[in-house]
C-alpha cells in the first residue's frame, strides 16, 4: 500500500438554522373545531373520543401561538380561534413554528482541487508529526470561495430543520495533512465517497510516481456511505432526440406537484412562448415555477444579445394570480447548465434531469441527450449548484435565492428520510471534474470510448485528443462526434485534420444538428453533460457551476444509450 498526505485547510464554521415542530393532525382539527363551535376542553375530548390530557397539550400549543383564546359565558369556559387562527384553517398544512440558531461544524477544504469535506470523515496529521519520508501533494489553493456550493450539503441538519438563507461564518485557518491510502491504484482508505473525480485522479496521478511498500498497512475508520447517490435509471429516463425534450417538458408541468425549476444556459422568448401553455397549466394548480439562465447571448452566433425583457413580456401575458407563481430571474447565473428540478406528484420523488438542451432557448429540433434521476441526494447537491450562482459577492440573498434555498430545504428532508437505493451509481461532475472524468475513462475502459458534443475547438487537443490517443494507442476504440467548429478556431483559420486525428487511431465523425454533450466507455459507464468536451476550457475556479453533468455507473446504461440512438438514427437518418 501507498500512503499520501494531502494538504487541507481545517476550518471551524458556522451556520443559521431554522427549526421548530410540525402541526399534528390533531391540532389542526382542533383549531377547525374551535372555528365553529363553543366547546370545553372535555367537550373537545369526547367528541374525539380522545385523553382529555391529549386535547389539552394541543389547545396549549394553539394557545402560545396565538390561534386560539379562552373565553367564557353563562359559567362556562370555551376555545375559540383568533381571526389569525380562522385564517390558517383554510390552509391545507399549518406553517411550522420556527426558531432560529447558530451551529458549529468542523469542514476541511483540500488544497489541490478546493473541495470541501467533513473534519471527521479525514484522518488529519499534523505537518510536525509528518513522517520524515511522507509524500505530500503540493499545494494548488491559498484561500477559498465562501459561497462554495458543496457546503451546505455538509453542514448537519436533523429533521425539521433547514438552512437560513444567510452566508457561512468562517473562523481562521489551520493547515494540516489527510493521511489517505492507496493500492493497487484504488483509494482504500483516508477518503470519504463523496470525494469528486478530479481529487480521486489528482491522488492516482501522485501515487502512480510512488514506489509500492508491501510492508505498509492502514486501516482508516470506517466512511459512511450515505453520501453515495444511487437510482434506477430505466430506459424511459435518458430522454434521445430534440422534440423528445419538449415532451419531457410538458411531461413536467403536468406531474409536478408544487415546484418547477429550469436553468438554461440562454433564454429565448419564443421558446417560452410555446412553454407558455404548459407553464400557465401548472401554475394555475399553484405550482411555483423558476426559471433561470446563463448569458444573454450565444458567443457561437452571430445574434444581438437576448433582452430578459422579451421574456417577460411573454409572461406578463399571463393572468395576474397566475403569473404570481412565474418567477423569471433578472440576473445571470453565469452557467453553461441545463438542469430540471420538480417534484413529482406520481412517485413523490424530488427529480432532477441533467441534459445538453437548452431548455428555455431551443427549437427542439437538434439532437440532445438528457438523463432524469429520482435521488434526492443528487438533487439536493444539484440544488445547492444552483443556489450558488445565485449569490452575490457581498451583500443580502436575492429573492430567487432564498426561494430555491426553501427548495433546497425541502428536498433535504427527504433526503434524511427516504434511504438511496438502486444499481446505479450517481457521482455529479462540475466543470474540472470534466477533465478528470476523461482520464477516468482512458484508465479504466476495457473496450472503448466515445465522446460526443456540439462545437469542436482550440482547447479539444489537450482536454480529448492527447488523453484518447494513450487510449487508442493501448488498442481502445475512440469514437469523437461533433457538429461544428468554434467561432475561435474558425476565427484562426483552423481547420479539423481528420486524416491527422484518424491517423493518431482515433475516429472522428462529423453530424450535423448534434448538440448531444456525453462521454461512455464499455457497458456500464456514461456521464450526461451541458460540457462540450472538445471545445469548452473550464475557469481556474474550483466548484463554480459553471458546467454540471452526471458520471452514471450501473448495468448496460452505455448500451441503453446506444439503443436509444440507433433507433433515433434510424428514424431520421442522420449519421449512426
Amino acid at each position: 500500500m501507498k500512503q499520501l498526505y494531502l494538504p487541507v485547510y481545517r476550518v471551524p464554521v458556522s451556520y443559521i438554522i431554522s427549526y421548530g415542530r410540525r402541526w399534528s393532525v390533531l391540532e389542526h382539527m382542533l383549531l377547525a373545531e374551535s372555528t365553529i363551535s363553543k366547546r370545553t376542553a372535555l367537550e373537545l375530548a369526547q367528541a374525539a373520543d380522545l385523553p382529555q390530557r391529549l386535547v389539552i397539550e394541543g389547545l396549549i400549543n394553539l394557545l402560545r401561538a396565538n390561534w386560539i383564546e379562552v373565553r367564557s359565558d353563562n359559567n362556562r369556559v370555551y376555545f375559540a380561534a383568533t381571526p389569525a387562527g380562522i385564517r390558517r384553517t383554510k390552509e391545507k398544512v399549518l406553517p411550522e413554528r420556527l426558531q432560529k440558531d447558530i451551529r458549529w461544524d468542523s469542514l476541511c477544504m483540500d488544497r489541490v482541487t478546493a473541495h470541501w469535506m467533513r473534519t471527521d470523515e479525514l484522518d488529519l496529521v499534523h505537518e510536525k508529526d509528518l513522517p520524515s519520508d511522507a509524500v505530500r501533494l503540493k499545494s494548488l489553493h491559498h484561500t477559498f470561495n465562501q459561497n462554495e456550493p458543496t457546503l451546505r450539503d455538509l453542514f448537519r441538519l436533523n429533521l425539521n430543520e433547514s438552512l437560513e438563507p444567510a452566508p457561512p461564518t468562517f473562523r481562521p485557518a489551520t493547515e494540516f495533512f489527510a493521511k489517505v491510502g492507496i493500492a493497487f491504484g484504488d483509494i482504500e482508505a483516508g477518503l470519504p465517497s463523496s470525494a469528486p473525480i478530479e481529487l480521486v485522479q489528482a491522488l492516482k496521478k501522485e501515487a502512480a510516481l510512488v514506489p509500492d511498500d508491501p510492508s505498509t498497512t492502514y486501516t482508516a475508520k470506517v466512511q459512511p456511505t450515505q453520501d453515495i447517490c444511487l437510482d434506477n435509471i430505466r430506459q424511459d429516463d435518458l430522454i434521445v432526440g430534440g422534440p423528445e425534450q419538449l415532451d419531457m417538458l410538458r411531461d413536467v408541468f403536468t406531474r409536478a406537484r408544487s415546484v418547477v425549476v429550469i436553468h438554461s444556459c440562454f433564454l429565448s422568448a419564443q421558446t417560452v412562448k410555446t412553454l407558455l401553455p404548459h407553464i400557465e397549466q401548472a401554475a394555475k394548480r399553484k405550482v411555483k415555477i423558476d426559471l433561470l439562465w446563463g448569458l444573454n447571448i450565444d458567443p457561437e452566433l452571430k445574434e444581438p444579445p437576448r433582452k430578459i425583457a422579451e421574456t417577460e413580456a411573454v409572461l406578463n401575458t399571463l393572468l395576474p394570480s397566475v403569473r404570481s407563481k412565474v418567477n423569471l430571474s433578472p440576473s445571470s447565473s453565469g452557467s453553461h447548465a441545463k438542469i430540471v428540478v420538480y417534484d413529482d406528484s406520481k412517485t413523490g420523488c424530488w427529480t432532477s434531469i441533467i441534459s445538453s438542451c437548452n431548455f428555455l432557448s431551443s427549437d427542439f429540433d437538434w439532437m440532445e441527450v438528457s438523463v432524469r434521476t429520482r435521488s434526492a441526494l443528487f438533487t439536493s447537491k444539484t440544488m445547492s449548484r444552483l443556489i450558488s450562482r445565485q449569490l452575490p459577492a457581498v451583500g443580502g440573498w436575492s429573492a430567487t435565492a432564498r426561494r430555491l434555498n426553501s427548495i433546497w430545504s425541502q428536498i433535504k428532508q427527504q433526503v434524511k428520510l427516504k434511504r438511496e437505493t438502486g444499481d446505479f451509481t450517481l457521482t455529479m461532475i462540475a466543470d474540472r471534474d470534466h477533465y478528470a472524468c476523461v482520464t477516468l475513462a482512458r484508465d479504466n475502459a476495457k473496450e472503448d470510448i466515445e465522446i460526443a458534443c456540439d462545437l469542436y475547438g482550440l482547447s479539444a487537443e489537450t482536454s480529448v485528443l492527447v488523453p484518447m490517443e494513450t487510449a487508442a494507442t493501448s488498442g481502445l476504440r475512440v469514437d469523437l462526434k461533433y457538429s461544428r467548429q468554434s467561432k475561435s478556431m474558425v476565427e484562426e483559420g483552423q481547420i479539423i485534420s481528420v486524416s491527422s486525428i484518424e491517423a493518431r487511431g482515433m475516429h472522428i465523425t462529423n453530424i450535423p444538428d448534434w448538440h448531444a454533450k456525453y462521454l461512455g466507455w464499455d457497458k456500464d459507464n456514461l456521464a450526461v453533460t451541458s460540457f462540450n468536451w472538445m471545445a469548452t476550457a473550464t475557469a481556474e475556479k474550483a466548484g463554480s457551476g459553471a458546467e454540471i453533468g452526471v458520471l452514471i455507473q450501473g448495468p448496460s446504461i452505455r448500451e441503453t444509450l446506444n439503443q436509444k440512438l440507433a433507433k433515433y438514427s434510424k428514424r431520421t437518418g442522420d449519421v449512426d
